[in-house]
């Protein structure tokens, strides 16, 4: 079994790399791991750094990897440890050179720009290597700080969005975000699924510019999970308790700039009017109060306390209940 230019035997792991496109000088390569257990089984796929600086994922899945049982692994697991190269060099997430969101182009395009031409890429590697399921490892980056939370693609009913709904509810994540809105469509999860008619999920937790062992262990219930859901590991899945369901994200944006005190965290219960921080400038005044606009919801992401911030700039993203 190969994936780029690693290859694996029954029972073995093996690193390697893939290429995804060229830059002027050459090749742009991203490191891979495949993991192959001693039995047949299921195949899963699992994609890290769309955005660069969410180095969460790629650290979580190798570990899990490496922890492996292989002797007594049902199945495989491909790894793509970094999706998005440039991003990933230059703490971004955006790739600098032509300014998109990669994770809002696809399915992209062989002859389109940079950032076109990989989502093309990672969504045929994804057709090819996903067999059963795919995961897309996200954990808020250098500005952003996330709770534990899952999104599968809500917006229909086929086979492969049914499979999805169930397997998020098997990740061990309370957060289970059935997403519907119109940002969706360019997503790699949203064109997996509906292209591929593939089981997919985003799995997210963390960010804020450092990886804690609470996102890591977080990531390590998820992928036990989803292995076990599968049918890859013995045991059963995780089932998280007091399941808050979630569809439509609300981006909370500041209209004044300056220091950001946020007086929320990551999956906090919101109502309407709750107050959620505020704007405060350099000597010590309150210029802005900023407050949920949602009826009831939690708290997906916070923008980094503190952080200088101009108006404009997302704050807060609220998931509303479902």
């Amino acid at each position: 079994m190969k994936f780029g230019t690693a290859e694996a035997a029954p029972g073995e792991l093996a690193t390697g790399t893939i290429t995804l496109t060229s830059d002027p000088i050459g090749p742009l390569l991203s490191p891979v791991m495949l993991a192959r257990g001693a039995l047949p089984g299921p195949r899963l796929y699992i994609q890290c750094l769309i955005h660069g600086g969410e180095n969460v994922g790629p650290i979580a899945a190798a570990r899990f990897l490496r922890g492996l049982d292989l002797k007594t692994f049902k199945g495989s697991i491909a790894v793509l440890m970094c999706a998005n190269p440039l991003g990933q060099r230059m703490h971004s997430r955006l790739i600098p050179q032509d300014g998109t969101n990669l994770n809002r182009i696809f399915p992209g395009s062989p002859s389109g720009s940079v950032g076109e031409q990989l989502a093309d890429r990672l969504l045929a590697l994804a057709g090819e290597h996903g067999g059963d399921a795919v995961l897309d490892l996200h954990s808020g980056g250098e500005l952003t700080i996330t709770a534990f939370y899952v999104i599968h693609d809500a917006k229909g009913s086929s086979p492969a969005q049914l499979a999805s709904q169930k397997l998020s509810a098997q990740v061990g994540s309370r957060y289970q975000w059935g997403a519907t809105e119109d940002w969706m469509e360019g997503t790699f999860l949203t064109n997996v699924t509906r292209r591929h008619n593939k089981a997919a999920l985003i799995v997210e937790s963390g960010g804020g510019a450092r990886v804690r062992p609470e996102d890591l262990a977080n990531f390590a219930t998820a992928l036990t999970g989803t292995a076990q859901a599968l049918g890859m590991l013995p045991g059963t899945p995780p089932t998280a308790s007091d399941i808050r369901y979630g569809g439509n994200a609300v981006h909370v944006k500041c209209s004044q700039g300056g220091y950001w005190d946020c007086r929320v965290e990551p999956g906090q219960d919101m109502a309407a009017g709750d107050v959620m921080g505020h704007m405060v400038d350099m000597t010590g005044q309150v210029v802005e109060t900023i407050t949920c606009p949602a009826k009831s919801a939690w708290v997906g992401s916070i923008r980094r306390p503190w952080m200088p911030l101009y108006a404009g700039d997302q704050v807060v993203e609220v998931v509303e209940r479902k």
